[in-house]
């Protein structure tokens, strides 16, 4: 069973697990390593959870080494760890316990179809990053084309986020860039204010102007700026999230289903000393219109239904082609 804790970073970049705080009081009932390991641990927490404006440090240190009482040994302070984690209460971040080599990027493959002249697009969870990650969004971009090149030029889409329980929203945001249109899409923002944007041009899915994922070359619709269903259920989390976050706001976009998860939030990665990995939650996400998230996303209609991707008997999809036929386009 797939837990909230268990979806993947959004933030981009590994950050190493220092800060100026230096280490706590040794406590004698702790073994020396470990006590040094959870205190780098806490200071990450402290220094840069979304929730660091809100929460009594002294009381939540004092607590977890209350908790790592007799503890001798780093593997022994997993636990402990996970403890501090889950009494942030951000809903989102998690604990990777060393691994011998980094996960497979992981994710059912993108399909995308053409529905009574109408484009449909599903978008899958996916993990992976890099080269694998631009090799996804190049596929999108060769899925959107063969769509957008059959006969009919279509100027209305569907894109599909239901069971995206997440990964990297960057080959996401990339590969759906076509259809999303080049723009300033989303931001990020921390508990001081700081606005980090997401947009996508030229194939490049951006943050603050930098790449991280990209499709060259990349597609272009024949008619771009199209009207978009977007379809969300309980299990579009995460970075699935993010590209429902990137469609709130533009013109000629309405989403349907059932709200989302409620993880649209970011996580940003800090290595430990022996290769664990805290997934923290440092900020928040925004849409191009300034709305704040971090919880939920509702659709502007809620449809109930389970996904089978025929019109006949997916309800969600039905009530999206039926407001997309009924809309003209420019």
């Amino acid at each position: 069973m797939l837990r909230k804790t268990g979806v993947w970073m959004l933030l981009v970049g590994a950050v190493a697990a220092c800060t100026d705080a230096g280490p706590s009081e040794p406590d004698d009932s702790i073994g020396l390593q470990a006590h040094i390991y959870i205190s780098a641990a806490l200071d990450i927490m402290e220094f840069n959870s979304v929730r660091r404006y809100e929460i009594d440090w002294t009381a939540f240190r004092e607590e977890t080494f209350a908790e790592a009482a007799g503890i001798m040994t780093i593997p022994e302070t997993y636990p402990v760890i996970v403890s501090a984690l889950e009494r942030i209460d951000d809903g989102h971040s998690f604990f990777q316990e060393p691994v011998s080599s980094a996960p497979p990027a992981a994710g059912d493959a993108p399909s995308a179809a053409l529905v009574d002249e109408i484009g449909y697009l599903d978008v899958p969870a996916f993990s992976g990053g890099g080269e694998d990650g631009d090799s996804l969004a190049l596929l999108y971009h060769g899925l959107i084309e063969a769509v957008d090149t059959i006969a009919v030029q279509t100027c209305r889409w569907v894109v599909d986020l239901r069971g995206n329980t997440g990964g990297n929203m960057w080959p996401m945001i990339a590969g759906v860039g076509p259809i999303l249109g080049e723009d300033t899409v989303g931001f990020f923002v921390d508990p001081d204010s700081v606005f980090r944007a997401w947009t996508y041009a030229e194939g490049e899915a951006r943050i603050n102007d930098s790449p991280v994922n990209a499709a060259i070359p990349a597609y272009a619709l024949e008619a771009p700026g199209p009207l978009v269903a977007v379809l969300t259920d309980s299990l579009t989390a995460s970075s699935g999230e993010a590209v429902a976050v990137a469609f709130r706001g533009r013109d000629g976009a309405r989403s349907f289903g059932q709200p989302t998860w409620g993880l649209s939030t970011a996580n940003a990665p800090f290595l430990l000393d022996d290769g664990a990995v805290i997934f923290l939650t440092v900020s928040t996400m925004v849409d191009r219109a300034g709305v704040v998230y971090g919880g939920e996303l509702a659709p502007d209609e809620l449809v109930m239904g389970e996904k089978t991707g025929d019109p006949q008997t997916d309800e969600v999809l039905e009530a999206a082609l039926t407001w997309l036929s009924a809309q003209s386009c420019a």
